[in-house]
């Protein structure tokens, strides 16, 4: 199918007859193309805690061999076409991308393609596991990794999505070939597949290339569980390490999910409160010098979401810093949003989307993650409306639709004991 928007935009979309799903813009006046497979597929998805990290392994996995490359000519063949070739695993997403020159096209979604199908060899699968175990290593060196980890696994208990990216280091040495190859068997399945491409193509041609490639891919499993998550009280994890200099504070609360019709007034509420310059913990904490950063946004996922604050200071500021915190998201509920600071918030949002519209890498992102939450494409126009049409008593309600004090995840990690923190 074939669309063009009032505004001139060109969206195409077809599904082949195994299900995959091809989502696609035209942007003729650049020279690059952005091609990916979004696999509907991460951590989230991996509900067996055997199996903690597989979508990641796998995403490496996917580089070592396919059924006619191994892992040395497909750098090679990707190398003779210039492309930016790379992936990236998330708690809900897995993504392979290429960008190149619109005359490469060909070349990259043949390659892409291949990738799809990996080899999976028991003897790759052995060795890589020591590379994915020394990167869980070098994540938990880093103080903020840690902190974040934890903070999930409180937050989110037994759920799969508590699960870290990376798995553990006991999950990833303990796993088997066969787990990974029945993971991959299951949910890399064309109909849980999007593929995407952005930037310059030719459609007619771009799907006789993928009715090629991807028409003999098999059918399997989709979907996950999508009910709505939030923890039954508060918590407070508080980690103590006396070697760190620092104190990170971490707070969890219930917050929209992505589908939800609230999802820009929660965005702008987050931003309100603590995008990286302007909001208020911005003034309140970071301008007066009280933590080295004080931030707050929401992360939104399929059928629940967070509000995230955090801050990281000295361990002899960081019980009022904690306070602070607190106190300004409670100020944000009781006294309401204005009408400058909602606006300033919108003007950074609207800016960041416009920008990023002119990167074919970041409409290719785009084509996917709209095809998942709305299932169509949305011009930026639309999305800039969505947000522009948000008020003040928007944003508030957004807000206090959830128990945002009353089921506060608290995770830190530094020098302080909690009886210390919370003095």
């Amino acid at each position: 199918m074939s669309e063009t928007t009032a505004n001139g935009t060109v969206f195409h979309t077809h599904r082949l007859s195994n299900g995959l799903q091809i989502v696609a813009q035209p942007m003729p006046d650049f020279e690059s193309v952005a091609v990916s497979y979004y696999v509907r597929t991460g951590s989230r998805d991996e509900q067996d805690p055997r199996i903690a990290g597989v979508s990641h392994f796998l995403e490496h996995m996917m580089f070592k061999g396919t059924q006619t490359l191994d892992w040395q000519q497909i750098t090679l063949e990707f190398n003779k076409i210039g492309a930016e070739l790379n992936a990236f695993t998330s708690h809900e997403s897995t993504v392979y991308y290429a960008r190149v020159l619109g005359e490469y096209l060909d070349r990259a979604l043949a390659l892409l393609s291949d990738m799809m199908y990996p080899r999976l060899a028991e003897s790759d699968f052995e060795m890589e596991k020591e590379v994915i175990v020394n990167e869980i290593a070098r994540s938990e060196d880093q103080p903020y990794n840690t902190a974040y980890r934890r903070l999930m696994q409180s937050y989110f208990g037994t759920h799969a999505l508590g699960h870290d990216v990376l798995g553990t280091p006991e999950s990833i040495r303990a796993m088997k070939i066969e787990q990974m190859r029945d993971y991959w068997q299951r949910r890399y399945a064309a109909n849980n597949l999007i593929l995407s491409v952005a930037g310059n193509f030719d459609w007619d041609h771009f799907i006789t290339l993928a009715e090629q490639h991807c028409s003999n891919w098999r059918v399997g499993e989709s979907g996950r569980d999508v009910s709505h998550y939030e923890p039954s009280h508060a918590i407070n994890n508080i980690m103590v390490d006396k070697k760190l200099k620092q104190q990170i504070m971490l707070i969890a609360m219930p917050a929209v999910d992505v589908k939800d019709p609230d999802y820009y007034a929660a965005i702008l509420g987050g931003s309100i409160l603590g995008d990286s310059d302007g909001s208020r913990l911005y003034w309140n904490i970071y301008q007066k010098g009280l933590a080295e950063s004080a931030s707050a946004g929401l992360w939104a996922m399929d059928g629940t979401g967070i509000m995230l604050m955090e801050a990281n200071s000295t361990p002899e500021e960081a019980p009022r810093v904690l306070k602070l915190l607190r106190a300004e998201l409670d100020s944000l509920l009781e006294d309401g949003v204005f009408e400058d600071e909602l606006q300033r918030a919108k003007d950074k949002l609207i800016s960041g989307m416009v920008l990023s519209s002119e990167s074919t890498f970041a409409r290719m992102r785009s084509l996917s993650s709209d095809w998942v939450t709305e299932g169509r494409l949305l011009t930026i126009e639309e999305e800039v409306e969505r947000v522009e049409k948000v008020t003040t008593t928007d944003v508030m309600r957004a807000l206090q639709r959830f128990p945002l004090r009353e089921k506060q995840v608290l995770t830190s990690l530094g020098p302080l004991s909690e009886a210390e923190l919370l003095a």
